[in-house]
């Protein structure tokens, strides 16, 4: 009766052990979201040309292209390489 015993825990421990591993698991969090481009190719929500508030904030901190009108850090005239990033 004791061996009947030892067999029922071992048993009952293997069943445990394999519902656990096929237990499905949390899911991942939801990758970050990609932030959304504008029409030039630049993050909506930092896009002097489609807000443009934003012209004080980026002449404030000297990253502004009077040329072009638009801040030096997207400007694709200015700065080609730009262009490989998708900016317009």
């Amino acid at each position: 009766m004791r061996s009947f015993r030892s067999l029922a825990v071992v048993v009952s421990f293997a069943l445990t052990s394999v519902a656990l591993a096929e237990a499905p698991r949390a899911a991942d969090p939801a990758p970050a979201k990609k932030a959304e481009k504008c029409e030039h190719g630049v993050t909506k929500s930092l896009c002097a040309r489609c807000n443009p508030k934003l012209e004080a904030v980026f002449k404030a901190k000297a990253d502004w292209c009077v040329e072009h009108t638009r801040p030096e850090s997207q400007c694709v005239i200015c700065n080609p390489a730009l262009a490989k990033q998708g900016v317009k």
